[in-house]
C-alpha cells in the first residue's frame, strides 16, 4: 500500500468516475427505514433511461414473473428496496466506463461479462447457502475485479506491462501487478469502493477476493465471492483478463460446507443465469 503509484491513485481519487446522482439518492433512500415505495419510485421515474431499464430487467426471463410489471412501484413490491438499488447500480456501473480510454489487449467487453458471470454465480452460491442478502453478494460479484479497470485508465502503461506479463508467462493478472506494481487490482479497488462510499462489508470483499480467509467478519461474504469466480472461469464466462483458474482456498471452501454434489447444479444454474440477465444487461462502449 505504499508503493508510489497507488499512492499517486490515492492523490488522484478525486478524478475517479463518481456515481450517478440518482443513484446515490436511491442509496440514501433504501437505507432509510422510513422512506416508502413510493418514494423511491418518485427518484427513479425522474430519470426516465434508469426507469425504462429498471422495468426491462424486471419483465425478463432472469425473474420469471408470471405477469408484466407495467410501473415502478410495481418493480420495487416485487423485488424489495435492495435489488432495486443494485440492478440500477450494476447499469450505471456499465455506464461510468463505457466510453473511457481502452488497452487493445484488454477486452472491456469480455470484463463486465466475467464481473456480470460472477454476480450471478454470488447470487446462486448465497441462495443455496440460505444467505439473507444475496443482492449484496451480486454486487460484490460485480465489483470484485473493478480495480483492473481503474488500473486501465489510470496507469495504461504499467496496465500494458501487466497484461503483456499475463500472455508470456500465462499468469494470473493478479500475480502480474504483485511482480509490476506491489499491489493489486483489489488494492485499488478498494480505494474506488471507499471513494463511492460502500459499505465495509462490499470495500472488504473486494479487498479480499483472492484470499477471502484473510477477511475477518466478512470471510463467508469472500469466500462466496472467490468461488463464484472460479465458477465463471470453469465455464468460460468472459474474461478477467488471464486464462488461468485461481487456486481454491481450502479454508474459504471448508467454511462454505457445500458439498461435492451440490456444484454441478449450481455451476449449471450460474450460467443460466447468465444467459438470462446478458440479454437485458449489457456493455456498449
Amino acid at each position: 500500500m505504499s508503493q508510489p503509484d497507488l499512492n499517486r491513485i490515492i492523490a488522484r481519487v478525486e478524478d475517479l468516475p463518481t456515481l450517478p446522482r440518482t443513484v446515490l439518492r436511491i442509496t440514501e433512500l433504501v437505507n432509510d427505514p422510513k422512506s416508502s415505495a413510493r418514494d423511491l419510485a418518485r427518484v427513479i421515474t425522474d430519470d426516465q433511461v434508469l426507469a425504462a431499464r429498471l422495468l426491462k430487467l424486471v419483465n425478463s426471463s432472469f425473474y420469471g414473473f408470471p405477469q408484466r410489471i407495467s410501473t415502478i412501484t410495481g418493480a420495487i413490491v416485487l423485488l424489495g428496496f435492495d435489488a432495486i438499488r443494485n440492478l440500477l447500480l450494476t447499469t450505471s456501473v456499465f455506464d461510468l466506463f463505457a466510453n473511457r480510454k481502452r488497452i487493445s489487449e484488454f477486452s472491456q467487453e469480455q470484463f463486465w461479462d466475467h464481473s456480470l458471470g460472477c454476480a450471478v454465480g454470488a447470487k446462486v452460491l448465497g441462495s443455496h447457502l440460505r444467505y439473507d442478502k444475496v443482492e449484496e453478494l451480486f454486487v460484490s460479484g460485480l465489483l470484485h475485479d473493478i480495480g483492473k479497470i481503474v488500473e486501465m485508465i489510470f496507469m495504461p502503461e504499467q496496465f500494458s506491462k501487466i497484461t503483456r506479463l499475463v500472455q508470456k508467462e500465462n499468469i494470473l493478472m493478479f500475480s502480474a501487478e504483485e511482480q509490476i506494481l506491489g499491489y493489486t487490482h483489489a488494492d485499488v479497488g478498494r480505494l474506488l469502493a471507499e471513494k463511492w462510499n460502500l459499505p465495509p462489508k462490499l470495500i472488504s470483499v473486494i479487498l479480499h477476493h483472492h484470499r477471502p480467509s484473510t477477511a475477518g467478519r466478512f470471510a463467508q461474504e469472500a469466500a462466496i465471492i472467490h468461488l463464484a469466480d472460479i465458477f465463471c472461469r470453469a465455464l468460460n464466462i468472459g474474461s478477467g483478463g488471464d486464462n488461468k483458474i485461481p487456486q481454491l482456498d481450502k479454508i474459504a471452501w471448508e467454511s462454505l460446507k457445500i458439498k461435492t454434489e451440490a456444484l454441478e447444479p449450481l455451476i449449471a444454474k450460474t450460467k443460466s443465469g447468465f444467459d438470462d440477465i446478458s440479454l437485458f444487461i449489457t456493455y456498449t462502449p
